[in-house]
């Protein structure tokens, strides 16, 4: 599987998730959406461990099977899609929520996230790492 990481992913993974870690050990790549890069260095720089927090990111992608998921034009079109999609079914969800949404069906990759409203989109595999096992 391939699995990309949505931003609370990553902040789980980082903090010590057992399901999420399982499942990024057993991934054959990790995707890292640059929208998602963006929301984290937000976070880091609007709080009090900028350097700590950078470092440890850039140790996580500098990992051969974490692959950044950047946007071209082909992301474009599928934004689009996406969002009209959501939009005409009354389930829209944030702008950067698309993107990534966007990236991950654009480059193949299953979206490791807690954020229900991805399960509105049409084509993406979502693995909800906070769902209980049934």
């Amino acid at each position: 599987m391939r699995l990309a990481l949505d931003t609370n992913a990553y902040r789980a993974l980082q903090d010590g998730d057992d399901r999420l870690t399982e499942e990024v050990r057993g991934a054959e790549q990790v995707g890292m959406p640059i929208v998602v890069l963006g929301e984290l260095r937000f976070g880091f720089q609007d709080g009090t461990r900028l350097h700590e927090n950078n470092r440890t990111l850039e140790r996580f992608l500098s990992t051969p099977r974490v692959h950044v998921l950047d946007v071209g034009e082909q992301t474009t079109w599928l934004f689009g899609e996406v969002a009209t999609h959501l939009k005409r079914a009354g389930t829209p969800i944030q702008q950067n929520d698309i993107w990534i949404a966007a990236l991950c069906k654009e480059h193949g990759f299953a979206l490791a996230t807690r954020d229900r409203g991805f399960h509105h989109v049409v084509g993406l595999d979502v693995f909800d790492f906070a769902a209980t096992h049934g």
